[in-house]
């Protein structure tokens, strides 16, 4: 018999164990690096460099490189443990041992980075001569040089970052893992619970929705100190970067900067998704007439495509879809994503076989899904919170492996050259999942199966047009009244969250999430501002370049794994342009993915009529 669930990951390679020999060993190693950096950097004159002193900051910065390696390797390593096994108090001490550390290197090469942000264009070209692969990343970094504050400054923000904002990160991850859910007087853990949305059983989805709903308000004034703690935290240090610079910091733009676009492409994008407002809501009241609704309740955004009522011989129903078992799931992507290159359906099949996919259930195991990599070995890790074998789960899956396969395109490059921002990264992933959904509605028989590939394309559709919108909208909210002083209570932030989803979804929905800052983790991430809209970028891009796949014929994996090679090395403008020919600057290019889409909700709308729904 089949087994529907997902298999635990092997981590072996890495490491043999949180408190074993091979970690101990990397942290002595940290360590030792880290000081001589601190002793060796003090003798920077940050503002005073000159040619000559190139080559001992190249000698320093290949230092750097190697502690970076090292803390990033262990950390990864600790958040693998962790999010299995939320409750690991060794994981969660090894990661608090390497954040701290990362902030002690960080502030040790202060004198570094802000010598060769403020340098001489001459000394800063004389440097890259050494270092060429740096180029694209210090010529980006160096935009912001009149942002720069005096050393000290900067260096206190890093030594306060630990226990400021990031440690409000993981108060929320805590909380989180350790969270009881009662689903209809069943208790769980929250991915548990969250996992239930994705089922077929509508009254199990409304009543973990229920559940969820009532586990983290329980919760809210933890998660409402949280959000603003993060919003405040930025608002400050973009506050006193403004001052340094006479000219203000407006609160988009350092996510602008970290995923190297323009505003122009931000709002260009946004006007297209306005516009495709209506097709969006549309997706949606098409579910909910599949489902004998009136309107869906936010309990079945993530549901499956419920039975056709007439089957493919046009005698009686057709039958639900069944369960994906996990190891179908793999070969059924694998053979969806050959068909852009056999390499890359051997790429998915290797994932399985080397164990690098987590993707088992359990009470303790921290929500969602997320793609990393080993930084020294370059291996890329997927991690999926409960895999029930969901249509649903199938798509994340896909998701999370593109992501890993873009990470395995860049494992010859420089860490600094495959450095890549969030935007260009959920290209990869998007990526992946469209060719599974085009693959699979390609080879449907019948209308019952082109049903239910076209039922995906509608979630995606009201989750990137819709939902992730809504969520920009929500952060702009809340990052405009924390920059007027106000500290928002959760009841503030639920009516902001209900202003956003009311403003996106309209009359599609049956009621709204006011909780949604609260359960979605998304918000409470202190790695990143404005986490939220890339993801958008991700899938109108990669729709874009999924177009051009028949033009290209035989040369378009070529072209793709060019593409995913360049993401480190320019701005999203630069990498459009180059491999697109296009601007993203315009509304237009944006507009021509958002036809794809309705092209596909029209397919659904035909085939809805078909089987009689």
């Amino acid at each position: 018999m089949a087994v529907t669930c997902g298999p635990a990951w092997d981590l072996s390679d890495e490491y043999d164990s949180l408190t074993g020999d091979t970690v101990k060993k990397d942290l002595d190693t940290a360590q030792q690096l880290i000081a001589q950096l601190t002793e060796q950097c003090k003798g920077i004159a940050v503002d005073g460099t000159s040619a000559q002193d190139v080559a001992a900051l190249a000698e320093l910065a290949s230092l750097k490189r190697a502690a970076s390696t090292i803390l990033r390797n262990l950390a990864t390593y600790a958040n693998c443990e962790l999010s299995v096994d939320g409750a690991s108090g060794d994981a969660r001490s090894l990661l608090a041992r390497t954040r701290d550390m990362m902030s002690a290197l960080a502030q040790a090469v202060d004198p570094l980075s802000v010598a060769l942000r403020l340098a001489p264009d001459a000394v800063a070209d004389a440097y890259l001569a050494l270092v060429p692969e740096e180029a694209f990343m210090l010529r980006h970094d160096r935009k912001l040089r009149d942002f720069t504050l005096p050393l000290g400054e900067e260096q206190v923000i890093k030594a306060m970052a630990v226990n400021g904002h990031t440690a409000w990160g993981t108060l929320y991850n805590a909380i989180g893992s350790g969270l009881s859910v009662d689903v209809a007087g069943a208790k769980m853990g929250a991915s548990q619970a969250a996992a239930l949305l994705s089922g077929d059983d509508r009254g199990a989805r409304v009543a973990a929705w229920e559940g969820l709903q009532a586990a983290w308000g329980a919760y809210g004034e933890s998660v409402a100190a949280i959000l603003n703690a993060l919003a405040g935290w930025r608002l400050e240090e973009n506050r006193r970067r403004g001052a340094a610079a006479a000219r203000g910091v407006p609160f988009l733009a350092p996510s602008l900067h970290s995923n190297r676009m323009s505003r122009a492409t931000l709002d260009a994008m946004m006007t297209a998704i306005k516009e495709a407002q209506p097709m969006a809501q549309r997706a949606l009241k098409l579910q909910a007439r599949a489902m004998g609704l009136k309107a869906l309740h936010p309990a079945d955004l993530s549901a499956p495509p419920p039975p056709p009522p007439q089957s493919a011989d046009g005698n009686g129903a057709a039958p639900a879809a069944e369960p994906i078992p996990f190891d179908e799931a793999i070969e059924l992507i694998a053979q969806a994503v050959a068909s852009v290159d056999a390499s890359v359906g051997d790429f998915v099949r290797m994932m399985a076989k080397r164990g690098w996919i987590d993707a088992r259930e359990g009470a303790a195991r921290v929500g969602g899904a997320y793609c990393t990599s080993f930084a020294r070995s370059r291996n890329p890790r997927v991690y999926l919170s409960a895999y029930t074998g969901s249509a649903y789960w199938v798509s994340t899956l896909a998701h999370e492996l593109g992501h890993a396969y873009h990470n395995w395109v860049l494992r010859d490059l420089t860490l600094t050259e495959s450095s890549y921002p969030m935007n260009l990264a959920e290209t990869a992933s998007i990526f992946f999942e469209t060719v599974v959904s085009d693959a699979l509605l390609a080879r449907a028989r019948s209308p019952a199966e082109r049903f239910r590939c076209l039922w995906g394309e509608a979630e995606s559709a009201a989750a990137f047009l819709l939902n992730i919108p809504a969520r920009f909208d929500f952060e702009s909210a809340l990052y405009e009244a924390r920059s007027e002083g106000r500290v928002l209570a959760p009841a503030d932030l639920s009516k902001m969250m209900e202003e956003a989803w009311g403003g996106r979804y309209g009359d599609a929905l049956s009621q709204l999430d006011p909780l949604f800052w609260a359960t979605k983790l998304h918000f409470s991430l202190s790695s990143a501002q404005f986490y939220n809209w890339p993801y958008s970028f991700g899938y109108l891009f990669s729709l874009g370049v999924v177009a051009t796949r028949e033009s290209q014929g035989d040369n378009f994996h070529a072209a793709y794994s060019a593409l995913l090679r360049d993401t480190g090395r320019m701005t999203a403008e630069e990498l459009v342009q180059k491999h697109l020919g296009v601007s993203i600057e315009e509304p237009e290019f944006w507009r021509g993915s958002i036809r794809i889409i309705a092209a596909k909700m029209d397919a659904l709308d035909a085939v809805m009529d078909e089987l009689k729904f």
